[in-house]
């Protein structure tokens, strides 16, 4: 055979494995972009720029890949078809690079995907899944050890004993414009009445919100969650607590009828007597003092309803109360009476 054949059938022999040995090898994704249950199927999550990934096979311009991450027990749900796990997030679930809320996201899983079980740590699940991706989209070589941020001019040298600067915040995951309608607490974090206003409470990382309008870097959002029945009060539209006992005192036939939410001090559970003037014969009453910082004395009346509530509660005890003004100046002392409505022990 003539040399130059032999060496063109030599090509052609090497050209099948050097095809294979670039389609395979550890990669990582260079656009965002979905991971498909197989080549032009139904996609099964969306991997960011950056994310590792196992580069199995290469078909007709797609690849097999695996991808690996860890994702928080609070999103995982039972078996689902060949898988061990799978998400029961209806909203998806971020897979992130490590067991931790602040590791970087790998992908954002959609509800219902099929995981196969790798490992755990304590709260954390570390899943895997083989799944198809457009070659084009997907890098063979070592992937960063990180997903890429924008680039930054290096910061000039520090002069010799000065300060260390200290280090920029990282950037967020999601900017805040294109924050979908429901959202993980990524960190412990503070819920305000407003933009910079006061602190209502704290949010651990397992909170789930919805988003609402957006302001300046602050977005208003909705918390579903359970309280203890015994804990809410009615939000009486013409409830008030700008109201004080005072006013009461000062213009009686105004405020009569009007229905306040106010924090009293109780000081002791109490039965009428003749000489208390708007109470019934031995109707049952707290005498209270308030509202808030104001020492004025208080009449609440007791409704059979929270009759056996008010028996147990404490001398100097604080509660909040919903009462209806019944008179704002009684006779002879001058004591405002209220029809307690509700109570709520602090």
């Amino acid at each position: 055979m003539r040399p130059d054949r032999v060496a063109n059938l030599a090509l052609v022999l090497l050209v099948p494995a050097a095809l294979l040995a670039q389609a395979s090898g550890t990669g990582s994704i260079t656009v965002a972009t979905e991971l498909k249950n197989a080549p032009d199927g139904r996609a099964l999550a969306q991997l960011r720029v950056g994310a590792p990934v196992l580069i199995r096979a290469a078909k007709n311009g797609w690849s097999e890949v695996m991808v690996d991450g860890w994702l928080h027990v609070s999103v995982l749900g039972p078996k689902r078809d060949s898988f061990a796990l799978s998400v029961k997030s209806p909203n998806g679930a971020l897979m992130r690079a490590s067991g931790d809320r602040t590791a970087p996201v790998v992908a954002q899983l959609d509800d219902g995907m099929g995981l196969q079980m790798v490992s755990r740590a304590e709260q954390w699940t570390q899943v895997r899944r083989v799944g198809w991706v457009n070659s084009k989209f997907v890098k063979l070589g070592a992937p960063p050890p990180h997903p890429p941020v924008a680039a930054t001019k290096p910061a000039p040298s520090a002069a010799v004993g000065a300060p260390a600067a200290a280090a920029p915040p990282p950037p967020p995951e999601v900017p805040p414009e294109s924050l979908p309608g429901d959202v993980a607490v990524l960190r412990r974090t503070g819920i305000l009445t407003a933009p910079a206003g006061r602190t209502m409470g704290t949010l651990d990382s397992t909170t789930r919100l919805t988003t609402g309008p957006s302001e300046r870097g602050w977005v208003r959002v909705t918390l579903e969650g359970w309280v203890r029945q015994a804990d809410l009060i009615p939000l009486d539209s013409a409830a008030t607590s700008a109201i004080s006992a005072a006013d009461l005192r000062s213009d009686p036939e105004r405020y009569r009828g009007r229905t306040v939410r106010w924090v009293v001090q109780v000081i002791a559970f109490q039965t009428a007597d003749p000489l208390r003037k708007g109470l019934g014969p031995e109707e049952p009453y707290l005498l209270a003092r308030g509202p808030g910082s104001e020492s004025s004395l208080l009449y609440l009346a007791i409704p059979p309803s929270l009759l056996e509530m008010a028996k147990t509660l404490k001398p100097l005890s604080t509660v909040v109360i919903l009462a209806r003004v019944r008179e704002g100046k009684s006779e002879p002392s001058g004591v405002p009476i209220l029809d307690l409505q509700r109570v709520i022990q602090r």
